[in-house]
C-alpha cells in the first residue's frame, strides 16, 4: 500500500506528532535514537519528523544491527530511545550475550518513548522497565499509519493517552459488531473511527482503525491538556472469544507481567477458527530455575481469576520465544484447512 503526503501534510504530521512526543517529556537537550523501521513503513519517517519537532537531537537508526545500536547509545551518550515496548527485551538479550561487563542501566537512557504496540498500560511492565533500565517509560506514540502516525500520548501526570489531534481529526467510537455510534464518555469502550479534517493527499472519511479503546476521562488533565483520555484495550482482529468471553492480548499481558518468574514474553497460539473452549498460551520463563508444573498451574489459576477464562499454559525455556525489533505478534492463528 502506497501512502502519500504533500508538503503541507508532512508539516501537519510533524506538528501534531510533536505535541505527543513533547507531552511525553521529549524536548531540547535530549538525544533520542529512533529504532522503528524506516523501510517500507510510513511511521519510520513520519515518527522521525515528530521527534525532530520537539527540538531534540534525533539519531536515525532503524531496526537491526542491535550490537551497533548499543555501542551507538554509549558513544553518543543517548538519553532517550524511541521504539516498541517489546524491543528492550531484545536489547537485554544482546547486552547479556555480547556486553557482559555492562547492564541496561549503564547505557544511561533516561526516557523511553514507546509506540506501535499495546501493553504499556500494564503497571507491572512499567515497573520492570524502570527497574531494569532506570528510565521513565512513556506511552508516547499512538497513531494509525493510514491516518496520522502519532496523535496521542501520555503526560507525566497520567498513564492514559491524551487525544491531541482534535484540530485535524474527527474521532468517533462505534460498536465493532453493529457499527452503532457510541458516546465519547468515561467508561465507554468501542472501536475508534477517524475522519481527516486537514489533508491534501488521500483524505479518509470514517476510517475504521480496528483499535478498541476505553474512554477514561474527558475533563482537563493536570497538565492542562483538554483532549479526552483513553486506553487501548486491543485490536478487534486480535480479540479471542473463549466460551463467550472477549479476551485481548493486553489482558493476558497484564497477568503475565505481574509474575516475576516469567520473562513477560507470551504467545496465544490458536488452532482452527473457533469457537474456543480454552485459551492456548505459551509463556516464557525468566530462568530455568523457575520451571515447574506448579508455575503453569499458578498462571492458569491467575488467568481464570482475573479474566474469567480457562487457559492451557505451556512453559517455554528462557529465550524460547522469538524477539523482534518491530511489532511483536502475540496471536498466532494456525487455521486448519
Amino acid at each position: 500500500m502506497n501512502l502519500a503526503l504533500s508538503a503541507r501534510d508532512s508539516h501537519v504530521t510533524a506538528v501534531v506528532g510533536g505535541r505527543s512526543q513533547r507531552a511525553a517529556g521529549l524536548g531540547p537537550g535530549h538525544r533520542v535514537v529512533h529504532c522503528l523501521n524506516y523501510q517500507m513503513w510510513m511511521g519510520g519517517l513520519t515518527d522521525h519528523m515528530t521527534l525532530e519537532q520537539t527540538g531534540a537531537l534525533v539519531v536515525p537508526f532503524g531496526v537491526g544491527s542491535t550490537k551497533l545500536l548499543i555501542q551507538t547509545i554509549l558513544d553518543l551518550k543517548i538519553t532517550a530511545i524511541s521504539c516498541t515496548p517489546s524491543y528492550p527485551a531484545v536489547l537485554e538479550q544482546v547486552i547479556a550475550e555480547h556486553f557482559p561487563d555492562i547492564t541496561p542501566r549503564d547505557l544511561g537512557l533516561k526516557l523511553g518513548l514507546f509506540g506501535g504496540e499495546a501493553g504499556l498500560d500494564s503497571p507491572d511492565l512499567r515497573r520492570r522497565l524502570k527497574g531494569i533500565w532506570g528510565m521513565e517509560p512513556r506511552n508516547a506514540n499512538y497513531g494509525v499509519s493510514d491516518v496520522f502516525c502519532n496523535f496521542a500520548s501520555q503526560c507525566e501526570h497520567d498513564t492514559d493517552l491524551h487525544f491531541l489531534g482534535a484540530d485535524v481529526l474527527y474521532p468517533e467510537l462505534i460498536d465493532p459488531d453493529t457499527a452503532e455510534v457510541l458516546p465519547i464518555q468515561p467508561g465507554i469502550s468501542g472501536e475508534l473511527v477517524l475522519t481527516h479534517l486537514e489533508r491534501d493527499c488521500q483524505p479518509l472519511v470514517r476510517f475504521r482503525t480496528g483499535d478498541v479503546l476505553k474512554i477514561t476521562a474527558t475533563d482537563p488533565c493536570k497538565c492542562g491538556r483538554t483532549g479526552f483520555r483513553f486506553r487501548v484495550i486491543g485490536r478487534s482482529d486480535d480479540m479471542v472469544v473463549v466460551r463467550g468471553i472477549n479476551v485481548f492480548p493486553t489482558m493476558v499481558a497484564a497477568v503475565i507481567n505481574g509474575n516475576d518468574r516469567l520473562s513477560g514474553e507470551y504467545r496465544i497460539r490458536l488452532n482452527g477458527s473457533g469457537p474456543y473452549s480454552q485459551l492456548p498460551l505459551e509463556v516464557e520463563l525468566a530462568s530455568k530455575a523457575a520451571s515447574g508444573e506448579e508455575l503453569a498451574a499458578e498462571v492458569e489459576r491467575q488467568i481464570k481469576e482475573k479474566l474469567g477464562v480457562t487457559a492451557s499454559v505451556t512453559l517455554v525455556d528462557p529465550g524460547g520465544l522469538p524477539r523482534t525489533s518491530g511489532k511483536t505478534k502475540r496471536v498466532v492463528r494456525e487455521d486448519l484447512a
